[in-house]
């Protein structure tokens, strides 16, 4: 027994030893960086596996949850809600897709890419994975369209509600694009970069902590921000044009797919590599 006032009696228990050299007593939640950045490549490698049977039936259920935030946005606004306030509660869609594990086009824009940027993947692997889930978000987002009008109008033979009427004055505010010619189909791509710098940052953010709620804390911001300034995500619009106009929204096909749904598309590409799969991940990679 070391006596009192020894050396090895001042030093204490083991334990406290290392608590006063400041060892962490419990494994730290957030990641860093660089190990996000080679957590997603893993991500990628992941993705690439899944056959085209599980990329389309999870593409297809993606797009429903962004849906079902995107009417309860639009639910809100028609009872007085302003728009900005009402879109800071869309991530609940996004939270709700991403904890099933589901597959959203604009989150592989990022994701896909990092992975062929750090040798793991073949240009051809990234373009499969885009054009299957692109396809299915499509599909996904057209049925639930279909199905969200039907019920709610009792096949058309109801009055329109006030989501549907507010969904289809958005789906109009989309296509307005033509109005403005060339510098409008240019507007739409610039839309698209700024939504999808921010909404290809969930997968990526959401890597920083290993907890459910850090992860959907994380999440909240890029994806709330993204919605409350209006920019345009291609996922969302596959929603907003068919529900749209299916309750009367003036648009055409035309409108949707020329002067949004593709240069809307391109700009989600365009951000999502360049700022996020290219520059942020090439400074952090190992």
């Amino acid at each position: 027994m070391a006596e009192s006032g020894s050396p090895a009696a001042l030093q204490g228990p083991p334990t406290a030893s290392l608590a006063l050299a400041g060892a962490p007593s419990a494994i730290s939640d957030a990641l860093t960086p660089a190990q996000m950045g080679t957590d997603l490549v893993q991500d990628a490698l992941k993705k690439n596996k899944l056959s085209a049977g599980q990329l389309l039936t999870r593409g297809f259920l993606c797009t429903p949850f962004l849906a079902y935030a995107t009417a309860l946005c639009a639910l809100l606004v028609s009872q007085g809600w302003p728009s900005a306030a009402a879109g800071l509660l869309f991530p609940v869609g996004y939270v709700m897709l991403s904890i099933l594990g589901l597959e959203m086009a604009t989150g592989s824009f990022s994701v896909m890419p990092i992975g062929a940027v750090a040798g793991a993947l073949s240009a051809g692997e990234v373009l499969r994975n885009w054009a299957l889930t692109f396809v299915a978000n499509l599909v996904g987002g057209v049925f639930f369209a279909a199905l969200l009008w039907f019920s709610l109008t009792k096949g058309g033979t109801a009055e329109l509600p006030g989501v549907l009427e507010t969904l289809a004055h958005l789906a109009e505010k989309k296509g307005s694009y033509v109005n403005y010619g060339a510098t409008g189909w240019l507007a739409a791509v610039g839309m698209g970069v700024l939504c999808n710098w921010l909404v290809s940052l969930g997968p990526i953010i959401a890597k920083a902590s290993r907890s459910v709620p850090g992860k959907v804390l994380l999440v909240w911001l890029p994806i709330a921000t993204f919605f409350a300034l209006g920019f345009e995500h291609s996922v969302v619009n596959m929603f907003v044009f068919p529900v749209g106009m299916l309750s009367g929204a003036k648009v055409t096909l035309s409108q949707w797919w020329l002067w949004n749904q593709i240069p809307v598309t391109l700009g989600n590409v365009l951000g999502a590599v360049l700022f996020n799969a290219l520059l942020w991940y090439r400074t952090y990679r190992a």
